[in-house]
């Protein structure tokens, strides 16, 4: 009874949520520019390791927009920015930032924000998105564009999400099975093809691979080989602990002496954490902390000079990805096949998974759906980690 009360009251706020972004849109783009059909707004406002799987894709929809003398704006979370301006800037005419977070709390930022869309007269806007966010998407229904197109998505059912529906001109239907990002944003690009009226035939896909220029960048010490820690999370309970990756740092110290310098990575939020890590593994560990040290891009190029990254799953494990580092990724495993595992085809180098045990048991079984609870990544044991970098390393 508590629990059906709880939900109805969370609806309720969702519900009420809605309305108050929905006036305080539609105030925001009462007066707009008229609608230029040669103008294009793509709107990405998810999180970097969803850019870095929609890179190939943005790419390939740029040359299109473009073969039919159209300009394209990407709106662009502001977490990602700094990479699309560093390593896409020739895809788009014009790049939008948004503080994703801000933009659904802070009322008098969304009025500024969508004042300046309002003010572009876009003709066309393409929401590529499957996982919708109702709490950001709700202005796309008060502006003017004659074309909005969008995937059906994961949205649920309900009044308030058809209302947002409507607001589109165009939704693409999506396969309800789990894709892997990569795949999923494949899909709408060949839907919105065949929507606008272009041939659907696409080349089988190849290996991901970050700008030649982060392979410039790198830079080897004295050339001696390295192994990348990366202890940060998004979620906490996404996190490996602290003190596991300390008994690691022991075990490779151990095992490799000076072959290999250990390197902890991470943004300045992650510094608390590879405090814990160097104290719990002790002055005779040596560990070079580089948390908040790089920017994204010099995060990518640290990455891509690695001998081996060991990652929680996070952004740095992308990046490893598709600079054709060797990696192992340390993850619960609840939406397995959306972001890890990487499709064999996609990569150049191993990227290895590690699960807890009981979802490697699942697994094991052929049950990929999600669990009932999340798992717990405690439970993947230092031993196990370190028994597989050494495979990787070979």
């Amino acid at each position: 009874m508590f629990r059906t009360l709880g939900e109805h009251y969370r609806a309720f706020r969702r519900r009420r949520k809605l309305e108050t972004l929905r006036s305080a849109d539609a105030a925001a783009l009462e007066n707009q520019a008229r609608p230029d059909a040669g103008r294009v707004l793509v709107l990405r406002h998810d999180s970097i390791g969803d850019y870095l799987l929609y890179r190939p894709w943005l790419r390939r929809l740029s040359e299109e927009v473009r073969k039919r003398g159209q300009h394209l704006t990407l709106l662009a979370n502001a977490v990602w920015a700094p990479l699309a301006r560093a390593w896409d800037a020739d895809c788009f005419d014009e790049l939008l930032v948004l503080d994703t977070g801000r933009f659904m709390t802070d009322l008098a930022y969304r009025h500024e924000v969508l004042h300046q869309i309002g003010s572009k007269g876009f003709g066309e806007i393409i929401y590529p998105l499957h996982v919708r966010e109702p709490a950001v998407e709700t202005f796309v229904q008060f502006l003017k564009a004659p074309v909005c197109i969008a995937s059906e998505g994961s949205l649920r059912p309900g009044p308030e999400y058809q209302l947002l529906d409507a607001g589109f001109t165009l939704l693409l239907p999506s396969t309800p099975a789990v894709l892997f990002e990569y795949d999923r944003n494949r899909e709408f690009f060949e839907n919105w093809r065949r929507a606008t009226g272009l041939a659907t035939e696409l080349p089988q896909p190849a290996p991901l691979q970050l700008p030649t220029s982060v392979q410039h960048a790198v830079q080897v010490a004295a050339g001696t080989p390295y192994i990348v820690l990366f202890p940060g999370a998004s979620a906490r309970r996404k996190r490996w602990p602290p003190r596991h990756f300390a008994r690691l740092a022991q075990g490779l110290h151990q095992r490799y002496g000076s072959r290999y310098r250990l390197v902890l990575a991470g943004s300045p939020a992650d510094a608390r954490l590879a405090q814990e890590i160097a104290q719990a593994a002790g002055p005779t560990v040596p560990l070079e902390n580089q948390c908040g040290q790089t920017d994204l891009p010099g995060l990518a190029a640290l990455l891509a000079g690695a001998r081996l990254l060991i990652s929680n799953d996070t952004v740095a494990a992308h990046l490893a990805a598709q600079a054709g580092t060797p990696c192992l990724v340390l993850l619960m495993g609840e939406n397995y096949g959306k972001f890890f595992p990487y499709p064999p085809a996609l990569l150049r180098a191993p990227c290895r998974c590690l699960f807890p045990p009981s979802q490697e048991a699942r697994f094991a079984q052929g049950d990929f759906s999600r669990p009932a609870h999340d798992p717990d990544i405690r439970l993947i044991t230092p031993a196990r980690v370190a028994a597989a970098a050494e495979e990787l390393l070979g």
